[in-house]
């Protein structure tokens, strides 16, 4: 990245396809003290122009050139580029925003008094653009713990998911928005090794139900992924 004039403090955008190359790169702009944005374009879908337009000092195309803008903002909504951080987008729409080495590090230390992630084994399902990833991903993994990446969830057919699911080591979970319907479609599943499962959206009665089936053995913890890990409630979807 270096040799590709890379430099820290760049904030450098990249198409964040499920699997270990996405992580791998973000790690290495951090290292360089560059900030990373990751995004997701459509499968089959022309390269994403949009990031570039948004402020970002350049983009690492898939083949590997680095590519720099002619003009930058400094960092999207013209908000100063941080260092070695990594930006974030929220689903609702809303700006991609900046997570410091300083915020990483206090989510990182109250998630390891709370789950003792040095020990865990996460099913990593989250979106690595989501702020979700910081907990099943990055976190576990800085803590010396295991992630069990799981590339092709989107796409991965209902017997195949829960063939994973029966399959994996994995006993931390955070829940992706569309698994309560996918497993509530294959009713009888159940995957009583996970011992902690982090909600982050509000569900229903019948999704509810859906969890508390599948994960019977676990503790339920409910997550608003604005605010730090220690806000985190404990929540059993049988009882609510």
């Amino acid at each position: 990245m270096q040799l590709k004039g890379i430099r820290a403090g760049d904030l450098v955008a990249f198409d964040s396809v499920p699997g270990p190359e996405t992580m791998v790169t973000a790690a290495a702009l951090w290292a360089l003290g560059a900030a990373a944005f990751p995004f997701q374009s459509l499968p089959d879908g022309p390269l994403p122009a949009h990031a570039i337009l948004q402020g970002v000092t350049g983009f690492m195309h898939p083949e590997g050139d680095y590519i720099k803008a002619a003009t930058t903002s400094g960092a999207p909504s013209g908000r100063p580029s941080p260092v070695a951080s990594l930006w974030l987008q929220q689903r609702t729409g809303r700006p991609a925003s900046p997570l410091k080495e300083q915020q990483f590090t206090d989510i990182l230390e109250r998630s390891e008094k709370r789950f003792t992630l040095s020990t865990r084994t996460s099913l990593a399902l989250t979106s690595l653009v989501q702020p979700e990833s910081l907990l099943d991903l990055w976190a576990v993994l800085a803590a010396g713990g295991t992630v069990d990446l799981l590339n092709d969830y989107d796409t991965l057919q209902g017997h195949g998911l829960l063939q994973h699911l029966g399959e994996s080591e994995a006993d931390l979970l955070i829940v992706p928005a569309t698994l309560p319907q996918r497993l509530g479609a294959s009713s009888g599943s159940v995957f009583a090794q996970f011992r902690d499962i982090v909600v982050t959206e509000p569900l229903d009665v019948r999704d509810r139900t859906v969890l508390a089936d599948a994960f019977p053995c676990a503790i339920f913890h409910q997550w608003d992924t604005t605010t730090g890990v220690e806000s985190m409630n404990e929540d059993c979807p049988a009882s609510s």
